[in-house]
């Protein structure tokens, strides 16, 4: 599985899977903010950000730390077995601990 990071904030990454490819990550969010809150004033903006969070998941994308936490750490050691394995599959295994335990 491939992964295509994008930059969103000092502390995150945005990645996604790139099997699950279909509208690019700006659309995402202006359709789940639409979503979220149609009133033209008072706007609940927690309402919105929780809507965009959860569209990102749905469509394969994840927001996860820039650095890892003590838990992510954890989770990518735990991942790892004792044997010969390509290092490629130590690196995927690893990586999908950590995200899963990090993403938004």
């Amino acid at each position: 599985m491939l992964a295509l990071f994008t930059r969103i904030e000092r502390k995150f990454f945005l990645y996604k899977e790139m099997s699950r490819m279909s509208d690019d990550i700006h659309t995402i969010i202006a359709k789940a903010i639409k979503r979220a809150d149609r009133t033209f004033f008072n706007e609940n903006y927690t309402k919105q950000a929780e809507s965009v969070i959860r569209a990102i998941n749905n469509a394969g994308w994840g927001i996860v730390p820039l650095e890892p936490d003590p838990e992510m750490l954890k989770s990518g050691r735990e991942t790892i077995e004792i044997g010969r394995h390509k290092p490629s599959e130590v690196a995927k295994a690893v990586y999908a601990a950590m995200v899963r335990i990090g993403r938004l």
